[in-house]
């Protein structure tokens, strides 16, 4: 009952004023009066739980229909006593879902079922039920049960005329990722993602999903939106790196490998998929793994330099320099680009070949004679040998170089600022 005139609040003060009394049934009508007022001060004005109990009760034999005391007498009780009195509580007040749910938790995992049971009877149309009862699945250890409860859920409350609300069904995701039930979360995102998403709109609204929630830092529901894109889309590589990308920033190494793998079954010609692939297993020091990924992927993109230069990198600094040697080799025979000629020189600056470093130089300044990086690594390493490094650069033999591109290499030698390449 809500009190709402003010002849009504004068009548509650004067009734307290009345019921201010050592005498038990004054202490339950107090108690019928301030659950009518909305407040349970009757029982709080005692001192100990026990007390408090025994008010709380008295009032429930006279109002037993009133769930803020049933409440307030469970809060009281030890768990043994809690869950007799919520057994009374659901026959009392059986269309109030949190005392079920309450009940169902204090239960075993046969009873909690039977709960659970008998309150979607009651409430037919209440989605924390089945919530519930997925989460009571999937802390028993029964994984394959719980997508298929979330699923009979979904079907029966749309039985029962029940709007399925896309965005809450988000929120009740992410909430119960925040319970620590993740199978959950993962069956609530694959049953409700999609409900009320045009066919041309599903990549572009599941991405924007997938960020809010990461950036609520709701990250198994974000993997979740991801790992159903990726049924429904299952080519599209900028889902992949953004599922990628996530499980990098928040997963396991083993959870990021097995999708990794699934992404470049999927996608063989996306090279940045491959190249991921292969540094996560080289970062984990497994330089087996990172060569068998590259044999892959030069099978599936064969003239990619990327993934040459990726073989290269690996062999170099596993301190296999024949076989990196040998790898730049092909890959200048397969009409490698100035990335691979001006790492095929550092290569053997790096290993003191002076020889074949100018040779290979001189050899790549007469294919990319507007390469300026190749002048600059062609006058450091005449000024290292202490040759004249601006009149080698100068030398008509190069004169198809441009003025503007010799002056610069100049005044780098000049300056002293002349770059490492790196590999």
């Amino acid at each position: 009952m809500k009190i709402t005139s003010d002849v009504e609040i004068s009548d509650i003060k004067k009734a307290r004023l009345l019921l201010k009394s050592e005498h038990p049934p004054g202490w339950i009508a107090a108690a019928r009066l301030e659950e009518i007022a909305g407040k349970l001060q009757a029982a709080k004005l005692e001192s100990s739980d026990l007390n408090k109990s025994r008010v709380l009760r008295k009032g429930l034999e006279h109002i037993p229909d009133s769930v803020r005391l049933w409440k307030a007498v469970v809060e009281l009780a030890n768990e043994e006593d809690a869950r007799l009195l919520l057994h009374r509580a659901v026959e009392c007040c059986p269309l109030h879902v949190e005392l079920w749910l309450a009940l169902a938790r204090l239960e075993t995992y046969d009873q909690a079922r039977k709960v659970l049971n008998k309150a979607r009877e009651k409430l037919p149309k209440e989605p924390a039920i089945w919530i519930t009862a997925a989460k009571l699945e999937e802390a028993n250890g029964n994984s394959q049960s719980v997508n298929k409860v979330i699923e009979r859920g979904i079907r029966s409350l749309q039985r029962e005329g029940m709007d399925i609300d896309r965005e809450a069904w988000l929120k009740e995701a992410e909430a119960v990722e925040r319970a620590g039930s993740v199978l959950t979360c993962q069956a609530i995102v694959k049953n409700t993602i999609g409900i009320g998403v045009e066919d041309e709109d599903r990549k572009r609204t599941w991405v924007a999903d997938a960020q809010e929630c990461k950036k609520r830092g709701s990250i198994e529901t974000a993997c979740a939106i991801y790992a159903h894109a990726l049924t429904v889309f299952l080519t599209k590589k900028s889902i992949r790196l953004k599922a990628v990308q996530l499980e990098k920033s928040h997963g396991t190494r083993e959870s990021l490998d097995a999708l990794l793998k699934k992404a470049v079954n999927y996608n063989p010609g996306a090279e940045v998929l491959w190249l991921m692939a292969a540094k996560e297993k080289w970062l984990a020091r497994d330089v087996p793994a990172a060569h068998a990924i590259l044999q892959e992927a030069y099978a599936a993109i064969p003239n990619s330099e990327e993934i040459w230069l990726a073989a290269f990198k690996i062999e170099f600094e596993n301190n296999e320099p024949e076989r990196a040697r040998m790898l730049l080799a092909k890959a200048r025979e397969r009409g490698g680009t100035e990335r691979v000629w001006m790492k095929s020189a550092i290569v053997e600056r790096e290993l003191g070949n002076v020889g074949e470093e100018r040779r290979l130089l001189e050899e790549c300044l007469k294919l990319f004679p507007s390469f300026f990086k190749l002048w600059l690594m062609l006058g450091q390493m005449e000024d290292r040998l202490g040759n004249g490094a601006c009149d080698q650069i100068c030398n008509p033999e190069f004169s198809s170089v441009s003025y503007s591109v010799r002056l610069s290499v100049e005044l780098s030698l000049d300056n002293h600022i002349l770059p490492s390449a790196s590999l």
